[in-house]
């Protein structure tokens, strides 16, 4: 005869517990983590930052009293302490140029070497500062990793749209046809541009030459000396 006995259910409870996983511990930020071991003051308890108080009071006053009583050696902290000052503005505002002159805010570089020093994103602010010299309006930078084959969108000085794509490539790194080929296939319907125009540090592959004098609608090919007469005023802008 078969047995009738049945094993006892588990509680719903009980399944949930032996279900759920447990999420992992997060780890705090840094800033956080920054903020927390600054307010350690704040932690202690009151006698312990009374205590804390005190002596820091102590010492100062003791400190003050000793440079009162030598005013050579006040002077030589003065002295050391604005030079330190004067030597951190120096290089902080040197640091503070350099980044600005890397992000395309600075002067626009008169040499190759000096479009070379920027940084990619510097490259087409600096690109589409160009842009607006030369009399573009409603001009934006669009780079990123979701660009779609375009960096710069700027109404030209007639009136149409045009996209840049901009590449600060080494002169050794040309650029090949497949980014032609990607400017080509989204400045019409993606960024609804007239013109398209390819800007770069460097040259062209001769293949990507040849594919864009194919087209029934060239793209405008701008290499490292197109780019330097255009920055200079002697040449023409992408959209001439």
């Amino acid at each position: 005869m078969a047995s009738t006995s049945r094993r006892p259910r588990a509680s719903r409870s009980t399944a949930r517990r032996t279900t759920a996983r447990r999420s992992p511990a997060r780890r705090r930020p840094a800033a956080r983590r920054t903020t927390a071991r600054r307010r350690w003051l704040r932690r202690l308890p009151a006698r312990d930052r009374s205590s804390v108080l005190v002596v820091t009071g102590l010492v100062l006053f003791f400190v003050a009293s000793y440079l009162a009583r030598h005013p050579a050696v006040l002077a030589t902290v003065l002295v050391l302490l604005g030079l330190a000052a004067v030597a951190g503005g120096y290089f902080g505002g040197r640091r503070w140029i350099r980044r600005r002159g890397r992000a395309g805010r600075g002067h626009l570089p008169a040499t190759l070497d000096g479009w070379l020093d920027l940084s990619p994103g510097g490259f087409e602010v600096a690109v589409a500062r160009l842009c607006r010299r030369d009399g573009c309006t409603r001009v934006s930078v669009l780079g990123g990793s979701g660009d779609r084959a375009g960096d710069v969108k700027a109404r030209t000085p007639d009136g149409r749209w045009l996209l840049v794509q901009c590449k600060r490539y080494a002169a050794t790194n040309k650029v090949a046809a497949e980014t032609l080929y990607q400017v080509n296939g989204t400045y019409r319907d993606t960024h609804q541009c007239d013109t398209a125009a390819v800007v770069t540090t460097s040259t062209f592959t001769a293949s990507a030459v040849d594919w864009n004098a194919d087209l029934a609608v060239p793209l405008r090919l701008f290499g490292s000396r197109q780019l330097l007469d255009w920055a200079a005023g002697t040449g023409p802008a992408p959209w001439e």
